[in-house]
């Protein structure tokens, strides 16, 4: 458990934003454009199956923002999200036809022609999962999606929020071993794939991860980033809006802790994450006094080694604390944030203003809160 988590919780911060350092500038003041277009543009892909260049790509998708140079951001038929400069468009041509999402049907056909060869397709309730790994094992991580979504949807229902079901597919591609995970994940996130054992991706919409030897190490990855793909998908988060990360990863570890006493070694909701909770009580005696305010301004504490596992303690904390304590304003503080258009980033001065403006408290009187409910959590 403590291998496992150790890992990927550092790391695990790139990955959810990786599209964003690809994004022509211009887009951060494009407006938003209602249209279905096929955008025909230079790639510099590789096909999946034969590992050849596609110097052109066709995609029909529906316009999210259109920049005034000309950019697009373009979702696709699968949910994926495409970041097209001007200077890649060939042509583009409008039709008045909705937007028609994949059915997972057709989501499976098509991930079996993207895949190379040796890949299936296994099918829950509500995934289609992509693996070149044994059955076994993929009914295994099937299961877990499963008891997730279930338990996902039944808690937000509970805290009064009746969410939609998603719009696309879920889709999951889970890989024989590590080396035929980084030959994907390598071309997808770069370098960051030699730090991590699976990522949820903003841009595709897809998680990825691989077959560990033993799944309870794996248990903690796989329901932190699916947590990531449902949040996503069902209205709790938009996809490239400003989502703070002590927002996103504070989610998904509240969601995460495995329990090894039951035979999913998973169960239930909020459970106490022990090495989270460690890991704050480590933080604690050399805390700042501007801690809370640094986390909440703006991302930069995820993105630096020296500050990345405070930053994810603090952000399990404080999830943690507002979900016990102060539920109702903390997903009213969510419903705010699911409003945030795609690249409209908030100030650091806006961010703080919105968290006192739904909890009704200075950032100085939650911390004092926070830091005394966190001394009796065992």
């Amino acid at each position: 458990m403590s291998q496992q988590t150790t890992t990927r919780p550092v790391f695990s911060v790139g990955l959810h934003w990786i599209g964003i350092a690809v994004i022509c500038a211009s887009l951060l003041q494009a407006t938003i454009a209602q249209a279905v277009e096929t955008v025909t543009f230079k790639s510099d892909e590789k096909d999946l199956v034969n590992g050849v260049p596609m110097p052109t790509r066709t995609v029909t998708g529906e316009i999210l923002v259109e920049a005034q140079d000309g950019g697009l951001m373009l979702q696709s038929d699968d949910g994926r999200i495409w970041m097209v400069q001007p200077s890649q468009i060939i042509s583009r041509e409008s039709n008045d036809a909705q937007l028609q999402p994949l059915s997972a049907d057709q989501m499976a056909e098509r991930m079996t022609e993207e895949m190379p060869s040796g890949f299936s397709v296994y099918r829950t309730a509500h995934y289609v999962i992509v693996h070149n790994t044994s059955d076994a094992y993929v009914r295994q991580v099937g299961l877990l999606f499963e008891q997730l979504y279930g338990g996902f949807y039944a808690y937000w229902k509970n805290q009064g929020w009746k969410l939609p079901e998603p719009k696309f597919p879920l889709v999951a591609l889970v890989f024989a071993d590590r080396d035929d995970f980084l030959k994907h994940a390598g071309a997808e996130v770069g370098e960051t794939a030699q730090m991590v054992i699976g990522y949820y991706h903003l841009s595709s919409n897809r998680m990825t991860t691989f077959n560990m030897p033993n799944l309870e190490r794996n248990v903690a990855t796989i329901i932190h980033e699916a947590t990531h793909q449902l949040a996503y998908n069902c209205g709790v988060q938009r996809r490239f809006a400003d989502n703070p990360m002590w927002v996103s990863e504070g989610l998904a570890m509240f969601f995460e802790s495995p329990d090894f006493k039951n035979a999913a070694r998973w169960r239930g909701i909020g459970r106490v994450n022990q090495v989270n909770l460690h890991r704050w009580r480590n933080y604690l005696p050399t805390r700042p006094a501007d801690s809370l305010v640094t986390l909440l301004s703006d991302d930069g504490r995820f993105r630096s080694s020296d500050t990345a596992t405070s930053a994810y303690a603090e952000s399990w904390a404080l999830t943690y604390f507002l979900l016990k304590t102060r539920r109702e304003e903390y997903v009213e503080y969510l419903r705010q944030l699911s409003k945030g258009k795609p690249m409209a980033e908030l100030t650091a001065r806006e961010r703080i203003e919105m968290f006192e403006s739904v909890f009704e408290e200075s950032m100085d009187q939650i911390d004092k809160q926070l830091v005394l409910y966190m001394r009796r959590v065992r």
